[in-house]
């Protein structure tokens, strides 16, 4: 049975756009936040004396009744046929947005300032957040308010451009360690069958913890691995180290003999052909990669840099060994330029290489000791 309102009270309220409402064939009619003059709009309405239900535009001083939630939300929906990798974008851009509306709970898209996006990069600043996180927040707020232009959806956007990004920190100038090779084989040895795998892939092709939910056991071919980077597409075969290829058939047997167990006891399992599986037989995220790498650096008395420090390490291993473009290849990467995020040359080898420059540049020159030098040309000035 359909609930119907009293006449002495017609008005329905929405309490996430603090508007009062009536419904004309199915749809609502948004009548303004004062509930006198929403009353006033609705005996006109009544007595055909006004055109609101006519006016797509409501009632307020903001100009619209779209919450900056609802923007973000129509934002995702219609860009995830833009990317290149929809979930990891999209996981990306709900975090950026996620911060954003915690920030500003309940705000109409059409009351954002320049001036409110600019404190709230202020506020950012002093919350020690570092300029790459900041920039990525910009971008995101940016980014669901030029798809509001684009569509009309706003009648007048704030022109954020006029807030500009974080200068991004010099290459080198903060720089987080890379793992020792003495603490690579602490890592190892304390590491189970699965992380201690996972360890050889990232130091042996570079794997970040996406590639390593991405890894299946059809990518593996004899001692080569070939495997897609979602990120930029880019696929690349790499030839695998001895350490790696025994490491991935002790799991592969130990995988076998584990879901060979648990058939016995009548109850079936199968890792869809993934190569790392979680207790639950799903595919590790890179958050479960993450949290067990933190556990492991604690169980082998590591500093924890993070699992994707492992990347950085083969980098600026293959950096010492050949030239860039066979490194962009290794790294699968689509441009030179991001060798420099991931080489952290050591300065013992900067060292090396001014030694072999001299030769290269003074031959066999010799040096002349004081000793030899002539005493009247030593007093010279």
């Amino acid at each position: 049975m359909s609930r119907s309102r009293p006449a002495s009270n017609p008005l329905s309220y929405h309490k996430h756009t603090g508007q009062y409402y009536v419904t004309r064939d199915k749809k609502r009619v948004y009548l303004g936040s004062d509930r006198d003059e929403a009353l006033q709009r609705y005996h006109h309405l009544a007595l055909g004396m006004s055109s609101v239900a006519m006016d797509p535009k409501p009632f307020g001083p903001s100009g619209s009744l779209v919450t900056v939630k609802e923007l973000a939300n129509r934002f995702l929906a219609a860009q995830q046929a833009n990317w290149k990798a929809p979930e990891t974008t999209l996981r990306s851009y709900k975090g950026w947005l996620r911060r954003f509306l915690k920030d500003h709970p309940n705000l109409r898209a059409g009351e954002f300032t320049v001036e409110m996006f600019a404190a709230w990069k202020v506020s950012l600043r002093k919350r020690n957040y570092s300029p790459e996180s900041i920039n990525h927040y910009l971008t995101a707020v940016r980014s669901i308010f030029n798809f509001a232009d684009d569509l009309d959806l706003l009648e007048k956007v704030p022109k954020l451009k006029r807030v500009k990004n974080e200068p991004p920190r010099p290459v080198g100038s903060v720089e987080k360690p890379l793992y020792t090779t003495e603490q690579i084989h602490r890592l190892l040895e304390h590491a189970d069958i699965q992380l201690k795998v996972m360890l050889l892939l990232g130091l042996n092709c570079g794997f970040g913890p996406k590639d390593l939910h991405d890894l299946t056991w059809k990518h593996i071919r004899g001692e080569r691995v070939t495997l897609p980077r979602s990120k930029t597409g880019i696929c690349q075969t790499f030839l695998l180290w001895p350490e790696t290829l025994q490491a991935l058939e002790h799991l592969r047997r130990h995988r076998k003999e584990l879901i060979g167990r648990m058939a016995k006891r009548g109850r079936h399992r199968s890792d869809g052909g993934s190569v790392f599986t979680t207790r639950f037989w799903k595919p590790w995220s890179k958050d479960s990669v993450a949290e067990q790498f933190r556990r492991l650096c604690k169980k082998a008395k590591v500093p924890c840099y993070g699992f994707y420090r492992l990347r950085h390490c083969a980098s600026t291993a293959m950096s010492l060994v050949t030239t860039p473009h066979v490194q962009r290849k290794f790294m699968r990467h689509s441009n030179l330029q991001q060798q420099v995020t991931y080489t952290h040359t050591p300065d013992n080898e900067v060292e090396d290489a001014i030694k072999k420059a001299r030769g290269k540049l003074l031959g066999g020159l010799r040096v002349i000791e004081a000793s030899e030098r002539d005493p009247e040309q030593a007093d010279v000035a």
